[in-house]
């Protein structure tokens, strides 16, 4: 008995200990044992039970009778310590049932004090419905022939006993006669159920915990045995692999696996039933890996498994969490895709140019004969049509440039988009120089095709064309590292620009020498823009009397070597790569902020005049962009003037009209210039149409006035603007002559050496407060 206690204690424990996996097994071996105990209660007890039961209680007798043997008179005592012994309840009673001996635990289990029943009949234990039998099985056990009727599996009796507190409580007990004293009596062994029903409700309580939470998860449990064959599984095998429980239970391991791919895990997977989960980390195990399994409709598919802590219930048995992922990888594969591609062309980005290269470049090392190549294309004239026809049809442009490059090469050959109208293409195996020219003249001919665009309305649109400008390097010729190849064909790509674009250029050290410092310039340019490294200088533009009246924002650029690069020698580089674009907008926003600042110093009256590239003011959006950086900054608009050069202006002159006018409307009080005028072709119809606001004479013009002819342009243009009712602007001012020349011709604003150089802001606020000091033109 008390050995049966201890295995369903240890059973219980060892259930807990092991979660959830060792359920069904605990379950079942209970259940069995609770079946017993449910066919005691029925008069029906297996045969292994009442041996048992009656191998105990003949220990108990031959106990019994060795001790009357040995204590003589004191057997009384001998008795009591006898059955003390015992750990289930043993009761003595005479054939009629009174009580004539019990052991302590009889005593616990009722509830009464030791000696408190001697004597009483034993029914006062029993409900009613239950004296009858236990009065009529008593009397099974009076003496026949002299000798007590011992116990057989017929004896046990199931029972309902009755507590002192009057609760009650399922029992069974093993009858059998003796001899007490000399008279005939029977002997009780009496067992409490109560524990193992209550040891069976907890673990069914468990159980229907385990399966409502194993059904929950849409992942595949299985439970191994060490021959690797399934023992157990949830209903999640279905969902994962498409097979029914039934249909896998008691198969080996192995059918969830394509054969070669069990075969390369097999050993590993043997690990985990002896490594445990603390211990698997620092011995190489994986917390979960991914393979390919084998599903009953969908062929193989990707999971990803992981192992729980083997245990020892009914033999080692190890735990397996398998889930499918092939959603998941799908996702994986989008967002790799997305962040490996450009998403307007669908060709490869920067990141996937770096990393096939560094895979492509690992061939050096197999083969020294192997060589590639890494061409650099920019488009010409993408930027005017990007500019005069809109990003639509930019995009469109790109989108159709990148389904001809594809064309042009082999399925082995890949073609990269760098951002822009720059293009990059890998040639993964060549055999010399002329393989990279062959394809160069390829792509020369299918891009300089026409393009033919669609309109906004979806119809076919206008035909445009470009071209491309190409540069070649072959590997590991013109460099063996990702930085130096992408630098040699970026080099050769520049020599096809400066030598007329639309054509290749194969990569020469000795032809490239210029083209090179054009390159480093303008990566250092690129640099210099993203970290904030150009600056503001201001030249002021002062009245007839020399009194500041504005200045002009001039954009300098001083490099790391503290040599100052010339605007002569950025701005062109600028203007041609697109820099110009963000580079506008930079010194537009810092000049508005600097003259605020002026502004809150007490110099209200001073405005501040931005040049404007063609390509700012001809972006789409320029005129709400403009709106946003000068409200945002909290300058006037009265206090700003923009200067457009004539040539700009004269490009597209009625959408340059348009502009300006949705400008003033939106910001009014700002104010316009013609920068160079004189240098263009200027329309006089026009120019009276044009809502400007100032004619700046163009430098040149005042640097020879000395010249009768310069001069008889300078008085033209200064009439024409008075006749227009036009401020005029003389720039380049460096001699008093100059200056009394056009004070004379009542022109009102002019800028030069003369006044002052460009200077920072400190210096021109300074001039400004020595002049308010003084009451005149410092």
């Amino acid at each position: 008995m008390q050995n049966q206690q201890s295995a369903m204690h240890s059973l219980l424990e060892s259930i807990e200990a092991e979660g959830h996996s060792s359920l069904p097994d605990g379950l079942a071996m209970l259940e069995a044992h609770a079946g017993a105990a449910s066919a005691q209660a029925a008069g029906q007890v297996p045969d292994s039970e009442a041996s048992i039961f009656s191998q105990l209680l003949e220990r108990i007798l031959q106990g019994y009778a060795l001790k009357l043997e040995d204590d003589g008179d004191e057997s009384g005592a001998s008795l009591e310590i006898l059955l003390d012994g015992v750990s289930d309840s043993v009761l003595i009673m005479s054939p009629p049932g009174h009580i004539l001996e019990a052991n302590q635990s009889f005593y616990q289990t009722f509830g009464y004090a030791r000696g408190e029943l001697i004597g009483r009949p034993v029914f006062e234990l029993l409900p009613d419905e239950y004296r009858g039998s236990f009065h009529t099985r008593l009397a099974e056990f009076s003496i026949r022939d002299g000798e007590p009727r011992a116990a057989t599996s017929e004896d046990i009796l199931a029972f309902r006993g009755k507590r002192r507190d009057g609760s009650v409580v399922s029992m069974d007990c093993l009858l059998s006669g003796i001899q007490l004293r000399g008279e005939p009596a029977v002997i009780a062994l009496i067992r409490d159920l109560s524990f193992d029903h209550s040891l069976f409700q907890q673990l069914k309580e468990t159980r229907e915990h385990y399966v409502a939470l194993s059904e929950t998860i849409t992942e595949a449990i299985f439970r191994l045995d060490d021959n690797f064959d399934i023992i157990f599984v949830n209903s999640g095998v279905k969902n994962t692999f498409g097979w029914d429980r039934d249909e896998v239970i008691g198969k080996p391991f192995s059918v969830l696996f394509p054969p070669a791919v069990f075969a390369q895990h097999e050993i590993e997977f043997r690990k985990y039933f002896y490594v445990d989960d603390q211990d698997r980390t620092a011995l190489g195990l994986k917390r979960t890996f991914e393979f390919l399994g084998t599903t009953k409709h969908r062929g193989v598919a990707p999971m990803e498994m992981s192992f729980g802590n083997s245990k020892d219930c009914r033999g080692r048995t190890l735990t397996c969490v398998i889930r499918d992922i092939t959603q998941r990888k799908t996702i994986e594969r989008k967002l790799r895709h997305l962040a490996y591609h450009d998403k307007l062309t669908g060709l490869g980005n920067r990141d996937l140019f770096n990393e096939d290269m560094a895979a492509l470049l690992r061939n050096q090392d197999k083969d020294e004969s192997w060589r590639g190549a890494v061409l650099f294309l920019d488009l010409d004239g993408f930027k005017h049509v990007n500019d005069t026809l809109g990003h639509d049809a930019g995009d469109e442009l790109l989108i159709e440039t990148a389904r001809r490059l594809r064309v042009c090469l082999r399925d082995d050959d890949a073609a990269y988009r760098f951002g822009g109208d720059e293009f990059v293409v890998v040639l993964t195996a060549i055999k010399d120089a002329s393989d990279g020219v062959l394809v160069s003249e390829r792509i020369l001919a299918s891009v300089s095709s026409p393009y033919i665009l669609r309109s906004k309305n979806g119809a076919s649109g206008g035909s445009v064309s470009v071209g491309v400008s190409i540069g070649i390097a072959v590997i590991p010729d013109h460099g063996g590292t990702i930085e130096e190849a992408t630098k040699s064909a970026d080099i050769a790509m520049y020599c096809s620009k400066e030598g007329g674009k639309n054509r290749y250029t194969l990569f020469e050290p000795s032809v490239s020498a210029k083209a090179t410092d054009r390159w480093r310039l303008e990566q250092e340019m690129k640099t210099t823009l993203q970290r904030g490294g150009f600056n503001l200088l201001y030249q002021p533009i002062v009245g007839r009397d020399g009194r500041i009246l504005g200045m002009e924002a001039l954009t300098r650029w001083k490099r790391d070597d503290e040599r100052t690069v010339m605007p002569g020698e950025f701005i062109p580089i600028a203007e041609e790569t697109g820099m110009i674009v963000a580079l506008g907008d930079w010194a537009l926003r810092r000049a508005c902020y600097d003259t605020r600042r002026l502004h809150e110093r007490g110099c209200r009256d001073v405005y501040v005049s931005v040049n404007v590239s063609s390509k700012q003011f001809e972006r789409p959006g320029y005129a709400e962009e403009l709106e946003a950086t000068v409200k945002g900054s909290g300058l006037s608009p009265s206090r700003l003037k923009l200067e457009l050069t004539e040539s700009a202006i004269m490009q597209n002159t009625a959408d340059a009209i348009e502009r300006i006018k949705d400008i003033k409307q939106r910001l009014p009080g700002i104010s316009f210039m013609i920068d160079d005028f004189g240098t263009g072709y200027s329309s006089l119809a026009y120019l009276s149409r044009l809502p400007v606001d100032a004619l700046k004479i163009d430098i040149s013009f005042v640097m020879n006035l000395a010249e009768r002819q310069n001069e008889k342009v300078v008085n033209a243009i200064i009439n024409l603007g008075h006749s227009l009712d036009i401020d005029i602007v003389a720039e380049g001012i460096e001699t008093e002559e100059q200056w009394r020349y056009f004070a004379e011709r009542e022109v009102g604003m002019l800028q030069g050496y003369y006044f002052l150089r460009p200077s920072t802001l400190k210096d021109v606020y300074q001039r400004l407060g020595r002049e308010a000091k003084r009451g005149r033109p410092a």
